[in-house]
């Protein structure tokens, strides 16, 4: 598979479903509407947007267009919303569960992983995030990579690669 770039609208909203679906699969596939409602919460997210319908309706076209989501054929009236994210990257559950919580929450330390991840069915301890960063990185087209120590930082951070380089 070639080398994955995706806008941050597009970020937010694969991630925004792929939490969805572990954190609350009662609501799972979701609307439009529910896609936006999630992708703007305030809580949980860096850095917070604020998507219009229009945006998050957009971003799942273009997602469904480079197969990581899909609309549910079997829903009623409204159109509904499943994610590929893991199936079209051959991702294992603590690689699912990392990528989104970096993509929801932005650059992050191993012990920041381990928290966040772990509602989305991440590594259990700081080992097995250390572990799953190493395959994520170590891959042709490397999808995570560790930031330089900032100043007054004593741990480094890790982000994702989906949106490039910045």
């Amino acid at each position: 598979m070639s080398a994955l770039l995706l806008s941050l609208n597009e970020a937010r909203v694969l991630a925004s479903l792929v939490g969805k679906s572990l954190t609350t699969p009662q609501y799972y596939p979701m609307t439009v509407n529910g896609v936006m409602l999630a992708s703007n919460q305030k809580n949980s997210r860096s850095p917070v947007m604020s998507l219009s319908e229009g945006d998050a309706g957009a971003a799942l076209n273009q997602l469904e267009a480079q197969r990581l989501v899909k609309r549910d054929e079997t829903s009623g009236r409204a159109v509904k919303w499943r994610h590929k994210f893991q199936h079209q990257l051959l991702l294992k559950t603590g690689g699912v569960a990392v990528l989104a919580t970096l993509m929801l929450r932005g650059p992050q330390t191993l012990a920041e992983i381990r928290a966040n991840a772990s509602g989305l069915n991440g590594p259990a301890d700081i080992d097995g995030v250390q572990a799953v960063l190493d395959d994520l990185a170590d891959l042709a087209s490397p999808l995570v990579k560790q930031l330089p120590r900032g100043a007054g930082q004593s741990t480094v951070r890790y982000a994702h690669l989906l949106c490039g380089e910045d």
